[in-house]
């Protein structure tokens, strides 16, 4: 992907963000409520400066912004070092296998086998399993988190050292919901309403543009301006014309945002699990996705009277705070 897009085309993309037609799945797994101690909850100090922040599930580490990102696909042109989100396929046109990830991300629900008899010890603040000692490498898994991290060499090490909770537990967390800022604006569209800051453009369209987040990047790891954008999804809109150097895999800073998805030309291009866990909202019924889980919270709204569902998008950035009001600030209109 390229790292940085002109600034007219930024200006024109940002105005037309949506998506095309796909059924989502349902899942058991609830994320619905966050586990993760409030004090452990997306720490802001844990990004050193100049670093980019990259969240997978539960978990977020900080990585230099020289450094790629893998999340579900490898087309051959990226070199160490790398962090790598999940399991990563290799595309069939690649002649070679992707090279060993510098860090790696990966979900799992239950304590993996080399790690059963470890004793806890303390990163950051978290309390971990640490994997078995290996010259190549250091692995832990993280309970409250639940999720792996496995790094190789002194900068791997030094990525893991900035473990933090995402700010994806922070906006599905237990707890009162915030109270909305009187500067906010509220919005209306589609049978429900919202509230953002008062700053954010708020901009109507009826096209359904090629993805969800930044159309030149990898889809659904992160939006690239604040604002929100409201679609009918009428029509489809051309791919974009990104260049020769598009779709790589720079690390794409998260952004606070929120896109609203009411029509039939809808998807995400990528593939969506909903929780079954879902939540009441001011008359609304909300399920989150459990996946993919990067830095764009994805809700499958019901609205009353409305047979068909409306997708709430809401960009995960900082400390989460700006995201959990807007939730909670989700209503029948």
């Amino acid at each position: 992907m390229i790292r940085k897009l002109e600034g007219a085309v930024v200006a024109v993309l940002a105005l037309t963000l949506t998506v095309f037609t796909w059924s989502p799945t349902f899942a058991s797994t609830s994320n619905k409520v966050s586990s993760v101690p409030l004090s452990l909850r997306a720490n802001l100090a844990a990004v050193p400066t100049g670093w980019v922040p990259v969240a997978y599930g539960d978990a977020q580490v900080s990585v230099p912004a020289t450094w790629d990102v893998l999340t579900n696909a490898w087309c051959g042109r990226t070199l160490p070092p790398i962090i790598q989100l999940g399991n990563v396929s290799q595309s069939i046109s690649c002649p070679t296998a992707p090279p060993p990830p510098t860090v790696q991300i990966t979900p799992l629900s239950s304590v993996p086998a080399p790690y059963r008899n470890g004793h806890p010890v303390m990163l950051d603040g978290i309390s971990v399993l640490r994997g078995p000692k290996s010259v190549a490498s250091v692995s832990y898994f993280v309970p409250s988190l639940h999720v792996e991290l496995s790094a190789r060499g002194a900068m791997g090490t030094r990525v893991i050292d900035t473990l933090a909770a995402s700010p994806r537990t922070v906006v599905l967390a237990s707890g009162a919901p915030p109270v909305v800022p009187s500067s906010w604006q509220s919005v209306s569209f589609a049978g429900l309403r919202l509230s953002v800051p008062a700053y954010w453009p708020v901009n109507r369209t009826s096209g359904a543009s090629f993805g969800l987040g930044n159309p030149c990047e990898a889809p659904g790891v992160a939006f690239f301006v604040s604002g929100v954008t409201l679609s009918t999804d009428q029509h489809l809109l051309p791919p974009p014309s990104c260049g020769k150097e598009a779709y790589g895999y720079a690390p794409q800073p998260p952004v606070n945002a929120v896109q609203v998805d009411s029509g039939s030309h809808v998807q995400f291009r990528v593939t969506l699990s909903f929780s079954k866990d879902c939540l009441k909202l001011g008359g609304l019924t909300a399920c989150p996705a459990t996946s993919p889980a990067y830095s764009i919270l994805v809700l499958w709204v019901k609205v009353p009277g409305r047979s068909k569902p409306v997708y709430v998008s809401i960009g995960l950035a900082g400390n989460g705070i700006v995201a959990r009001t807007i939730l909670y600030s989700l209503q029948a209109a």
